[in-house]
């Protein structure tokens, strides 16, 4: 019931949210130091901590697994929950706004940096 409320300008909006936040996480994750591919498709966000896109399952696997957990916990301790595991994705909504997606990454940059100086 919930999607036959959305417009094609909705999907408009969190397509544009989406890139918004994958390149708001990959400017605040890479400038703390932590390698990372972050992939965006239509309304997907993902983080792929390595230094080249995933393209299959040998790609895929290539994630630091380690560094992810780091990252989620730290991000836990700045009010921002991710997917727990590292081959999850993230779903932009509607109550993303920029403020939001703003905060998000201003509290990225703050878990990258402890997690790459960890």
């Amino acid at each position: 019931a919930a999607l036959d409320e959305l417009t094609d300008d909705h999907y408009v909006e969190l397509f544009a949210r989406a890139r918004r936040l994958g390149a708001g996480l990959r400017d605040a994750l890479t400038a703390s130091g932590v390698t990372v591919t972050v992939p965006v498709l239509g309304t997907l966000v993902g983080l792929h901590l390595a230094p080249h896109a995933a393209t299959d399952y040998e790609t895929a696997k290539q994630t630091d697994e380690g560094t992810y957990a780091r990252l989620f916990h730290a991000l836990l301790a700045e009010g921002v929950a991710l997917a727990p595991g590292a081959y999850e994705v993230l779903f932009p909504g509607m109550a993303h706004t920029d403020a939001v997606i703003d905060e998000i990454v201003d509290a990225a940059g703050r878990a990258a940096a402890s997690v790459a100086g960890a």
